[in-house]
């Protein structure tokens, strides 16, 4: 698995279960803290963490959810993502599993919960990133 946060991201804060980062000017990474449980409350901090920064910095942008770290997601929390995402400020959200865990929670996710932003499942973030920019350059522009 590789070292998180990468060399060069800033941080940006943190929520009840996750370090925010910036990878670049469109990209945030979502680094959940060891064993974290997501709820409804944590994904709404999340969505709102996400939204403030995209709204500060005057444009939209993708997100990164490093998933290995996620010990258990409950039902409030892929409801607030399948029902409270799509007129937010993310273009799309890049579920990275690094080990079988990791891509296994993705899928249970992606097969659970359709956020309303563009979701899909990669083993790292560099496979990532080629779909993230496309995703932002389709749906991107001013907050």
């Amino acid at each position: 698995m590789s070292t998180l946060p990468g060399p060069g991201w800033r941080h940006l804060g943190a929520t009840a279960n996750a370090e925010v980062y910036e990878v670049d000017d469109d990209l945030l990474a979502i680094v959940p803290h060891p064993d974290s449980r997501d709820d409804e409350a944590t994904a709404r901090a999340s969505i709102a963490f996400q939204d403030a920064h995209w709204r500060a910095a005057g444009r939209r942008g993708g997100v990164a959810v490093f998933m290995d770290n996620v010990l258990e997601q409950d039902a409030g929390a892929r409801a607030v993502y399948a029902n409270e995402t799509g007129h937010t400020l993310t273009t799309c959200y890049a579920l990275i599993g690094e080990t079988f865990f990791g891509m296994a929670a993705g899928a249970v996710f992606t097969g659970l919960a359709r956020p309303g932003p563009p979701t899909q499942v990669f083993r790292a973030l560099a496979d990532a990133r080629p779909w993230i920019a496309e995703q932002t350059r389709r749906r991107g522009g001013p907050a």
